[in-house]
């Protein structure tokens, strides 16, 4: 490659970054919402740290009293799971600025929908800003913020005006004195001074290859479903859960006949929550044909699998962790697949034919999809389900497969789980193309 042609290069590679960097992606990041104060700034625990992160800035379609909203938002949304979309610096990685990291939403668990989602369930109508509000941090209270947090964003932002004026002033003096007397084929300075910068984004990107992004997983699974036919030793048959019937097992008392016809009346067909243990590699273990639970949470009795026995005067022994069993955080890579998409066959089960060669998936599969939110009505399930075969069999799908750090599939109860997936045509994500069929259901 001749200088000059690498020049051009380097020019393009540094326009490249400035622009991905400008678009200000997002990434998905597992935490817990703690609170939220009147400004909108949630105090959350994020990698096991106290954290801020800044609510995406609203602009709202009518007059809203600020004190009722704020009110309504405390009293629904309390302590919980949830998982916020970061703005990253292009990397994956989230940044923070001023002290705060920045959301463009957060899906909260409990309530099962995002922020935004709730303020539209309550009735408020606004659209979302387009990019992150990195600035806003100066149209905040001081009230909000502790005197502590104020002296950190005081202190960021000095930092930062005085290294962007020493920046300016360098690049203006050499552009000056120095650029117009460079040869054609030497870098100018400004292009030079990001060589290291441009040089560090290469090699992060060299480590994450194109088709590939991480998340991390957590060595615990929840599963809704209904309670099968509970057994003495622990096992439990014909589990309704996510669209299959599976057999369970969980450990049970150290004392014969402890499982009364009453105790089996109560949690008949009850919807459960439950969690089942993953190995290492992120599968969910599986002892012979069942799979191994750590806990149930019966939704309706509002307790846990100890809770219920300590109800009826039993104690079961603790769940045992093995070598083999996940104990921390599993990190599962995300791998592009293109396919053609061939039916949905459940509302989280579908049919794929893939068209492009991989070690991950055969030519024909039944993968499993996130189902719709909200889901249609119950009597509709049937008509739901045709509709959208109709309407998209046999287009092309850009499907995000899930990778376990041992290099195989991840898979839910025995199938292969599919993080996102696209329609090339019209790059229509997967849950805006059943929103849309649900819709056009109800007009």
């Amino acid at each position: 490659m001749t200088k000059f042609k690498y020049l051009l290069f380097l020019i393009y590679l540094v326009l490249f970054t400035t622009s991905v960097y400008a678009m200000a992606p997002t990434v998905q990041v597992e935490g817990h919402w703690e609170s939220v104060n009147p400004f909108f700034i949630v105090q959350a625990t994020i990698d096991g740290k106290s954290e801020r992160v800044r609510l995406p800035k609203l602009t709202f379609k009518t007059e809203v009293d600020s004190d009722e909203l704020y009110q309504k938002i405390c009293e629904n949304i309390t302590s919980q799971d949830a998982v916020f979309n970061l703005y990253h610096n292009g990397l994956g990685i989230p940044e923070k600025k001023n002290g705060f990291y920045y959301a463009s939403d957060v899906y909260l668990k409990d309530l099962d929908l995002t922020f935004t989602g709730y303020l539209r369930r309550i009735g408020y109508k606004f659209s979302l800003p387009k990019t992150p509000n990195f600035d806003e941090v100066e149209e905040i209270d001081v009230n909000a913020l502790t005197a502590k947090d104020i002296e950190k964003v005081k202190e960021a932002k000095k930092v930062e005006k005085e290294a962007q004026k020493k920046a300016n002033q360098i690049a203006a003096l050499r552009s000056a004195t120095v650029l117009d007397v460079l040869p054609k084929t030497v870098l100018p300075p400004k292009i030079r001074n990001e060589q290291a910068k441009v040089a560090a984004i290469v090699a992060n990107l060299k480590k994450r290859p194109y088709k590939t992004e991480v998340i991390q997983m957590d060595p615990l699974r929840w599963a809704s479903g209904y309670m099968g036919t509970l057994k003495e030793n622990g096992e439990i048959d014909m589990v309704k859960c996510e669209s299959q019937i599976v057999d369970m097992v969980i450990r049970v008392p150290d004392k014969k006949g402890w499982l009364t016809p009453k105790m089996l009346e109560e949690i008949k067909n009850t919807p459960c929550e439950f969690v089942l243990a993953r190995y290492k590699n992120g599968l969910e273990v599986v002892e012979g044909t069942r799979y191994l639970l750590h806990d149930i949470y019966f939704t309706r009795l509002k307790l846990s699998w100890e809770e219920w026995l300590e109800k009826h005067e039993l104690k079961c022994s603790e769940y045992i962790e093995k070598p083999e069993y996940a104990s921390g955080v599993i990190p599962i890579e995300i791998h592009r697949v293109e396919g053609v998409f061939k039916s949905l066959d459940a509302l989280s089960i579908c049919q794929i034919n893939f068209t492009e060669k991989s070690k991950l998936v055969y030519p024909q599969e039944i993968m499993r999809v996130f189902s719709p939110k909200p889901r249609p009505d119950k009597k509709q399930i049937y008509k739901f389900l045709k509709s959208y075969t109709d309407a998209y069999s046999g287009k092309k799908v850009d499907v995000h497969l899930m990778v376990c750090p041992d290099g195989k599939s991840y898979t839910e109860l025995g199938q292969k789980r599919i993080k996102r997936m696209f329609f090339i045509e019209n790059s229509a994500p997967f849950d805006e193309t059943e929103q849309k069929i649900i819709s056009n259901m109800n007009n």
